[in-house]
C-alpha cells in the first residue's frame, strides 16, 4: 500500500511541473543570449498566470482534479484494505475452527474453555463436587474457503481497478499539458511577442530571475491587456 499512498503526491508534483515548465518555456522562448546594447524588457510571469483568465481556469481546473483524484484514490485505497482484512479474518477464523474439529472432545473442552473469559475471585471460591460435564460449544464458521476464494477475486480486480484508475490519471496529466502548451502558451508567448514588437525590445527576461533592471522596461501591464 505504500505505493498506492505515493501517488497523491506524485500526481500535486506532476501539476506544479505542468505550470513550471509553462512559465520557464515561455522566457526561455525569448531570451537572447547575447544581451550588451540591446533593449532589455522584462515580465513577471507569475502575475501573468494569477491574472490571465485563460491560465487561471486552467489552475482553477488542475486545482479541482487533484482533490478529486486524491478523494477517489483514498477511497481506492480503504476498498482494498478492508477486503484484505476480512480475507485475513476469514482465514484465521475457518483456521482456527478447522484445528479444533481435529481434536478428541476433551481437547475440544479445554480448547472452548481456554476462549472463554472467566471471571475469578480470591474471596469466594465455589468448589463442585458434581463431575464435570463440559459440552463445548464450537460454532462453524458461516463462509467455506469457496467464499474466501471470492473474495481474493474480489480483491485482485478492486487492486486492477486501482491501477487502471492510475494509469489514466498519468494519461490525464498528458492531455492538460498538451492542452497547457496548446492554448495557454501560444496565447501569451503571441501576446508577449506583439508587447515586445512594438516597444522595441530585443531581451526580455522574467523579473523574478532580474537581478538588477534599472534600465529594463516593466511590460507585465501591457501582456495582460493583450490577453484580456
Amino acid at each position: 500500500m505504500k505505493n498506492y499512498k505515493l501517488q497523491i503526491t506524485n500526481y500535486k508534483l506532476a501539476v506544479f511541473i505542468i505550470i513550471f515548465n509553462l512559465q520557464s518555456a515561455i522566457c526561455n522562448c525569448l531570451y537572447s543570449a547575447t544581451i550588451s546594447s540591446q533593449r532589455i524588457g522584462c515580465i513577471d510571469m507569475n502575475r501573468i498566470m494569477e491574472e490571465y483568465p485563460d491560465a487561471k481556469k486552467i489552475k482553477d481546473e488542475l486545482s479541482a482534479n487533484v482533490n478529486t483524484r486524491k478523494e477517489n484514490i483514498k477511497n481506492f485505497q480503504s476498498q482494498i484494505v478492508a477486503t484484505e482484512l476480512e480475507i485475513e479474518n476469514m482465514e484465521k477464523q475457518l483456521q482456527e475452527y478447522t484445528e479444533v474439529q481435529k481434536k478428541t472432545p476433551e481437547q475440544q473442552a479445554v480448547a472452548s474453555m481456554a476462549m472463554t473469559d472467566v471471571n475469578s475471585s480470591t474471596d469466594t471460591v465455589a468448589v463442585s463436587t458434581e463431575p464435570a460435564n463440559i459440552t463445548p460449544q464450537i460454532s462453524s464458521p458461516t463462509f467455506t474457503t469457496a467464499d474466501i476464494e471470492a473474495r481474493k477475486v474480489t480483491l485482485e480486480k478492486q487492486k486492477s481497478d486501482f491501477e487502471k484508475y492510475i494509469a489514466a490519471t498519468k494519461q490525464e496529466e498528458k492531455d492538460i499539458n498538451n492542452k497547457v502548451k496548446k492554448n495557454i502558451m501560444g496565447k501569451i508567448y503571441d501576446a508577449i511577442k506583439e508587447v515586445s514588437d512594438e516597444e522595441g525590445l530585443t531581451v526580455l527576461v522574467d523579473s523574478c530571475n532580474l537581478i538588477y533592471g534599472e534600465d529594463a522596461q516593466d511590460i507585465t501591464e501591457k501582456v495582460l491587456k493583450k490577453l484580456k
